[in-house]
């Protein structure tokens, strides 16, 4: 009796056994069988999108010009599943066609230098048009551009007071980005050849293409102010600029910011420049030009300026025997009443 009772326990055992290394061989084979596979495309991966997939390539990769930010459910039109990310300028299906179960929402790497999305603070940069291509280059290059601040905008044309935190900014320029928004380069000319990089007293050529040194025969006008404007002027451009005789904008119909530059003769000694208790030195009959601001100790000082106001109407005070005027044009005109010496 004992022996059988030994044998009964034995063969209980071995058949425990057996249960919990098939329930040990199931929990393994589960584990692999159920467990996720890794995700192809993951967020922060990076990819080329120059095919009809993206193409994973690693981060240091040149070929690398995208990187995941998020991965999001298909929705239509696709570009929505990604608007709530600030840096992201594309988003593409995971899988080309209409069966993509996943839209990747992608921002552009260093390695991108077409989309403005990848540009910083003083990169530079080459554009075409009003912004209708905008290519990263070396600033030592002739004639780049040099980004002063990205900013991005509900859409094109910007309406909203682009680069308004940017009161350097001398042109903006606008590209439609992801969802239609509007990514705005605020930017100062590199060329300091380029009317739209002068500064006040800087001289330019007649034909305003180019800033020439102000002592040069080819010195024609002189710049007097240069405003940032986020509508254009109206005529009469420059009111209140004392001397004002020329007017330049820049512009494009993508951005609503406008470089308003006045401008008057070369010469510091115009007589434009006078003001009431300046001495002229008169070119006697014909032309203003002729006459010139002087020193009132100088002999050559024939009168002095009693009055001056903004119309070309010549009424001045009894006492003034002479007058200039000029006509209206980026002013309302002009008239210097002089009495003499």
């Amino acid at each position: 009796m004992p022996v059988r009772s030994s044998g009964r326990r034995k063969w209980v055992w071995l058949g425990l056994a057996a249960v919990l290394v098939l329930v040990g061989s199931l929990s393994v084979g589960g584990y692999f069988l159920l467990r996720p596979e890794p995700i192809a495309l993951a967020v922060g991966d990076c990819v080329s999108i120059d095919t009809a997939i993206p193409i994973e390539y690693g981060c240091a990769d040149s070929k690398a010009t995208y990187r995941i930010t998020a991965r999001e459910a298909v929705v239509w039109p696709m570009e929505s599943a990604c608007m709530r990310y600030s840096d992201v300028t594309k988003a593409v299906g995971e899988t080309p066609g209409t069966n993509a179960e996943v839209t990747l929402c992608l921002t552009p790497t260093r390695f991108n230098t077409n989309d403005p999305g990848a540009l910083r603070p003083d990169d530079c940069v080459e554009v075409t048009g009003a912004g209708d291509s905008v290519h990263r280059i070396p600033c030592a290059a002739n004639k780049s551009t040099r980004v002063l601040s990205i900013e991005l905008h509900r859409q094109v044309p910007v309406t909203d007071q682009a680069c308004r935190d940017q009161p350097q900014a001398r042109q903006a320029f606008a590209q439609a980005s992801l969802g239609g928004r509007a990514i705005v380069l605020c930017v100062l000319i590199n060329d300091p050849q380029n009317l739209d990089s002068a500064q006040v007293g800087d001289c330019t050529s007649r034909d305003l293409h180019q800033i020439v040194r102000c002592d040069s025969p080819d010195a024609n006008l002189r710049v007097l102010t240069v405003r940032a404007l986020h509508q254009r002027p109206t005529k009469p451009q420059c009111p209140d600029v004392l001397g004002a005789s020329a007017f330049s904008m820049t512009h494009n119909d993508k951005a609503d910011l406008v470089l308003a530059i006045c401008l008057g003769p070369a010469p510091d000694n115009a007589v434009i420049y006078s003001k009431v208790g300046d001495c002229v030195a008169s070119g006697g009959t014909g032309p203003a030009d002729r006459s010139r601001r002087v020193d009132c100790a100088d002999p050559a000082a024939t009168h002095e300026v009693i009055d001056r106001h903004q119309s070309n109407d010549g009424n001045c005070p009894a006492k003034s025997p002479a007058w200039i005027t000029f006509d209206p044009g980026v002013t309302n005109g002009l008239t210097i009443c002089l009495a003499r010496r």
